[in-house]
């Protein structure tokens, strides 16, 4: 299924209508303060408009999906591989191709592999973005080396085909979302320790792109990237991690 949005809401920015687009802010966004962790107006336009590929397919298990809640006019915060997605279809050369996987619930890697990897390999991309680890780091149990082993077969299989390039993009910092238990914080602490650590061993290994989102928020308050959703991105967070990856791809085409 391909990303649709029929009220065409800015993918690159925050969604203004998203209630919890803006944290715990109830100023809302500064026109005269722009936020640098988001795409300023026509970025992704200089970002995204030479890339060299020319099929892209972006997939996995809901990172932070959109908080289950309607806003006005039946509208939610856009998830970030949506936005990333649209941007490459809008921004991106005319001739480039966008297929969006979205999955109706959080997948672990061993079930994104198992339900989303053959759509992915059918569309014959040479770029794929895997957003990565979150549904694995709220499960019952956390083993990194099913993790690791996961990741790898999925970069294997795309690599093998026909995707030339790979980006991984792991979470933001679940631990310091303010949704975690104190109890439980260092716990989950230390599997997205584990959880990077092993992401950015298998994309060593497979010449793929890691994309660390928790690398990316610093100087940021991480309460203010999360709604009051267990597991899920407010506004914010959706617009700073598509930021991040958009950027992190234009500069992984710039150096190719």
């Amino acid at each position: 299924m391909e990303d649709h949005d029929p009220h065409g809401v800015d993918p690159s920015g925050v969604d203004a209508q998203d209630p919890d687009a803006h944290g715990s802010d109830p100023r809302g966004p500064d026109p005269h303060d722009p936020d640098p962790y988001v795409l300023r107006p026509g970025e992704a336009e200089e970002l995204l408009a030479d890339l060299p590929w020319r099929r892209a397919v972006v997939f996995g298990g809901c990172e932070g999906g959109p908080v289950p809640v309607a806003v006005a006019r039946d509208r939610r915060a856009t998830p970030w591989p949506e936005r990333v997605a649209r941007m490459l279809r809008q921004a991106g050369p005319p001739e480039l191709a966008c297929l969006s996987l979205r999955p109706r619930r959080d997948l672990v890697l061993s079930e994104v592999r198992s339900r989303q990897l053959a759509q992915a390999l059918a569309f014959e991309a040479d770029l794929a973005v895997l957003a990565c680890g979150g549904p694995d780091l709220r499960a019952r149990s956390f083993d990194p080396d099913v993790v690791e082993s996961e990741l790898s077969r999925i970069l294997a299989s795309l690599k093998g085909a026909t995707c030339r390039d790979a980006a991984v993009v792991s979470p933001f910092d679940w631990a310091g979302s303010g949704q975690v238990a104190d109890a439980q914080r260092d716990r989950i602490r230390t599997r997205q320790r584990l959880l990077v650590e092993r992401v950015t061993v298998v994309t060593l290994r497979h010449g793929a792109l890691h994309i660390d989102l928790m690398a990316h928020e610093k100087g940021i308050d991480s309460k203010r990237l999360w709604s009051s959703h267990l597991g899920r991105l407010n506004g914010r967070g959706h617009a700073v991690a598509a930021a991040a990856v958009v950027r992190a791809l234009a500069e992984q085409a710039r150096i190719r």
